[in-house]
């Protein structure tokens, strides 16, 4: 895994080269074709996605069949659109199954890190997690105001 390509990522902005390496080192990849499920509503998921290639899209129930209600894709935390690459971080916290099922919106490659893993990390590097944690924050934020502007 090359750290540069995560420190182009918001969810690592600000993170040495040692937690980027850290970070390699659990990094699992995984490609997925248009259509494929990547989590399904009702899943107890515990990982983290970081897109490195493609969209996908978070749908839920509807009353006409399921609606897409967010869309992930690789992109730069300097786009205003920029809602953030990444998504699961509710995993992170939560140990609650996910509300809606994620598929893959186009051929699309994704990073992968299990929260147990991770949390071995945060245990021996609490600037890592404040850091971490701060980026989420901070993705959360933005999205909350993209959804405001669209209400």
């Amino acid at each position: 895994m090359d750290i540069d390509s995560l420190r182009q990522k918001m969810l690592f902005l600000g993170l040495s080269d040692g937690q980027l390496q850290a970070l390699a080192s659990i990094a699992r990849k995984q490609s997925y074709r248009e259509g494929e499920v990547i989590v399904r509503r009702g899943d107890l998921d515990d990982t983290l996605y970081v897109i490195e290639g493609g969209a996908v899209e978070l749908r839920v129930p509807g009353d006409d069949g399921e609606r897409v209600v967010a869309v992930f894709e690789r992109g730069s935390y300097v786009d205003e659109g920029y809602a953030g690459d990444f998504f699961g971080e509710f995993s992170l916290m939560g140990l609650e199954a996910w509300s809606g099922t994620v598929v893959a919106r186009e051929r699309t490659a994704l990073l992968q890190f299990q929260r147990d893993e991770l949390y071995e990390l945060f245990s021996r590097d609490i600037d890592l997690q404040i850091g971490m944690i701060l980026n989420i924050a901070r993705v959360l934020s933005r999205r909350l105001r993209l959804r405001n502007r669209q209400v």
